[in-house]
């Protein structure tokens, strides 16, 4: 529809007969300067039909839409990767506007391709060339399903010659091959000596490689070692701003070296330090003190809630002041207390939208009921598994929210036990995510997003629009 909408504006001013007045000398067409064009064009940059139609109009439009069209390249399955990895062989200009290249989607699964054929179709020859000739790569996002390829030779290729590179997402990426792979890589980086005395721990960094590097996600990477790749990645990337180490086996040692050794607090927006079953209480609530920028912060714990973060931690990281910025906040599963809602509605109101308080050993309707009713700014909150939401009690208290017109809540996401037994409510809808996680979302949502996408536990290191990459995030948004 929006490149039927160029497409009629452009004819319109070519044609003197639809457009008489702004053509004065039939003989001299009108310039549209450059930068109309593409601030006109940036607005369908998340519409790629849109994009590819606009390319036909015009070589003017051809020439400002290719680039858009080029700049994000993203691969499910083989055939189409085969194809574009023929293609690159050299450094071209079309190479050049490639910036952003998503393969953590990619997979061979329903294809009657075994694992082996999927490392002849994506080779560490065939990375290392498309790295080279993508000179200006910004993004790489990679998944569990090509860690294979990523040898020790792709590692450096990706992290010495890639100078423009700002975000990678290693996501799942736990096999013996590229756990090795990233020892080999650190150890020639230069890893950080880390000794321990009576006055705790003391560390000797080596200078940073990589300060370009402002994203980066190792998710579920659980076998890399904290010692001899975690903390040197860390120390090389002192300014990163979105972080996600949500699985790994880090412990407070990791937290200690970021706060006195690198610049990362300052720069951190977003945080995941989900199911981390090491870290400590007190070692996460000081961590988080130190930090000044946050917005999106998941401390969701994967293990019993007596061991996780405590009431008087979590009460202390409510009150910080850079809560009163914060937009997104998973809690879930640690000792969330009716203390502790209080001083998330008194702290975290003004722009808190995504909540999640799953687990949380509560036993009063009346406390979940009024922390709700005073946070009517929340778009979605996590209810599973609390104690005092049986059937009875969760059916009033949905009619309650859904009809307070003022409540700008349009996902509720509740166990699947629960959730099976409750009828639907008009305008609303039971949905469910492959079995593991379940919603109670609006039918009609003003920015189209899917209730199973509203809150994943893999954080989204990868910007909005055309840059956005990580398909993967999609697929662990539903892990638990």
């Amino acid at each position: 529809m929006s490149a039927v909408l160029l497409r009629s504006c452009t004819d319109n001013i070519f044609d003197p007969a639809q457009s008489p007045a702004l053509i004065i000398n039939p003989t001299r067409i009108p310039y549209i300067p450059p930068e109309i064009i593409r601030v006109v064009l940036s607005f369908l940059k998340d519409d790629r039909q849109a994009l590819a139609a606009c390319a036909r109009v015009n070589s003017t439009f051809n020439l400002h839409v290719t680039p858009i069209l080029y700049s994000t390249v993203s691969f499910t399955f083989p055939y189409n990767f085969s194809l574009f990895a023929d293609t690159i062989n050299y450094p071209t200009y079309r190479t050049q506007w490639i910036k952003h290249l998503d393969l953590s989607a990619f997979s061979t699964i329903g294809l009657q391709k075994s694992y082996a054929a999927l490392q002849n179709i994506v080779d560490p020859a065939t990375l290392i060339k498309i790295f080279r000739a993508c000179s200006f790569l910004e993004s790489l996002s990679v998944s569990e399903s090509l860690e294979e390829a990523l040898t020790f030779d792709v590692l450096k290729t990706l992290f010495f010659e890639c100078t423009n590179i700002k975000t990678i997402d290693f996501c799942g990426c736990s096999r013996k091959t590229f756990t090795d792979a990233m020892n080999r890589l650190t150890a020639q980086m230069g890893r950080t000596q880390i000794t321990y005395d009576e006055f705790g721990y003391k560390f000797v960094a080596p200078a940073s490689l990589f300060p370009h590097i402002k994203r980066l996600s190792l998710h579920e990477c659980t076998t890399l070692g904290e010692y001899n790749v975690i903390i040197p990645l860390l120390s090389h990337s002192p300014n990163l701003t979105h972080l996600d180490v949500g699985g790994c086996s880090i412990t407070d040692v990791t937290l200690r070296f970021m706060m006195d050794h690198t610049n990362i607090p300052n720069k951190l927006t977003h945080l995941s330090i989900a199911k981390c079953k090491a870290l400590s209480s007190e070692g996460i609530a000081s961590f988080i003190e130190q930090c000044q920028s946050l917005v999106n912060l998941n401390v969701y714990a994967d293990r019993p809630v007596t061991t996780a973060l405590t009431e008087q931690s979590l009460i202390r990281i409510m009150r910080l002041p850079i809560m009163k910025n914060i937009e997104t906040l998973d809690i879930g599963s640690t000792y969330i207390m009716p203390s502790v809602l209080r001083a998330v509605k008194e702290n975290c109101s003004p722009k808190l939208k995504k909540l999640g308080i799953a687990n949380a050993p509560i036993t009063s309707l009346a406390c979940i009921t009024d922390f709700l009713s005073s946070m009517p700014q929340l778009e979605y909150v996590d209810l599973t598994n609390i104690p005092c939401l049986n059937l009875i009690t969760t059916n009033t208290l949905l009619s309650n929210l859904i009809k307070n017109e003022l409540h700008q809540i349009h996902t509720i996401e509740l166990s699947q036990a629960l959730l099976g037994k409750l009828g639907t409510l008009p305008g609303w809808e039971i949905v469910k995510n492959y079995g593991r996680r379940w919603y109670y979302a609006k039918m009609e949502r003003k920015d189209g997003v899917r209730a199973d996408r509203v809150h994943g536990r893999k954080l989204d290191i990868t910007a909005t629009g055309p840059e956005r990459l990580s398909n993967i995030h999609q697929y662990y948004s539903f892990g638990v």
